[in-house]
Order: structure tokens, then C-alpha cells, then sequence
């Protein structure tokens, strides 16, 4: 057991991803979207301002929701 947790250590990369798949992934995006760096740029950057703001919204829709089913239920009969 204790070899085997050392071989994988000694196997493991020191880079954070490899560059040969970081410049394919690059190229094969570049392909796709058929124009330069600034496109995949702004597209990740959406992405990453869109999430947030989309997970702030759902919560704001169901408090909303919790409030009024609360409003609901404390009425008396």
C-alpha cells in the first residue's frame, strides 16, 4: 500500500494542465468560434458574470415565495 501512495506521487505532474492540451483546446476553440483570442475571452467572461448573478436571482425568487407561502399560512381561517 505505502509504495503504491509513493508511485503515485512521483507519477503526479507538477504543471498545473498540460500545455500540449491547453494549445489544442485553443486551436479547436479558436476553430469553432472562427475568430481570434478576444471572443473566447468575453464568452468565458459572460459565463462567469452569468452564474453568480443567475444563482442570486433563483434565491430572490424563492424567498419570494417562501414570503408569500408564509403570508399563507399565518392567515386565520
Amino acid at each position: 500500500m505505502p509504495a503504491s501512495v509513493f508511485s503515485f506521487i512521483l507519477a503526479h505532474q507538477g504543471d498545473a494542465a498540460d500545455p500540449e492540451l491547453l494549445r489544442w483546446i485553443k486551436v479547436q476553440l479558436d476553430h469553432i468560434f472562427g475568430s481570434g483570442p478576444w471572443a473566447v475571452v468575453a464568452i468565458m467572461g459572460f459565463v462567469i458574470l452569468a452564474i453568480p448573478i443567475f444563482v442570486g436571482a433563483v434565491y430572490l425568487m424563492q424567498a419570494n415565495q417562501r414570503a408569500a407561502a408564509e403570508t399563507i399560512d399565518s392567515e386565520p381561517i
